[in-house]
């Protein structure tokens, strides 16, 4: 009588195990994926002053930084969106920013390029953004 009560313990344990899994699955698939790369040109009218006042945790996308910018960015691909990040200083007008993003996580790191270093789909789309 023990040894059955231990098989189906066992069992339990591992049908618990292989429903955790499975609902953790998808969480774990986003991790594993690697970032995606975004790019844009920065203008005085995307920064805005951030400031979080009192609050301990900044959920706006600035990460807590002083400078908060909101823009439309571009993938190889020429695909756009939105992004919000942070900067602990003010970016100059006219950078060249390319943006690295995560599932789950957001922006993760950005860093200034130059504009040759911009793939030539979403350099045209933003010169033709900003033109207009």
């Amino acid at each position: 009588m023990t040894e059955f009560t231990t098989i189906q313990r066992t069992r339990r344990c591992l049908q618990s195990s292989a429903l955790l899994l499975l609902a953790c699955l998808p969480m774990l698939a986003g991790c594993a994926v690697g970032s995606d790369t975004w790019y844009t040109r920065i203008s005085d009218s995307d920064r805005e002053d951030h400031d979080t006042g009192s609050v301990p945790f900044d959920f706006s996308g600035a990460g807590g930084m002083d400078n908060s910018y909101t823009v439309p960015v571009w993938n190889d691909e020429g695909d756009k969106t939105e992004l919000t990040f942070g900067s602990d200083e003010p970016i100059p007008e006219d950078t060249w920013v390319q943006i690295e993003t995560q599932a789950i996580r957001g922006v993760v790191s950005w860093k200034p390029v130059n504009e040759q270093d911009v793939p030539e789909k979403p350099r045209e789309e933003i010169l033709e953004d900003t033109a207009s």
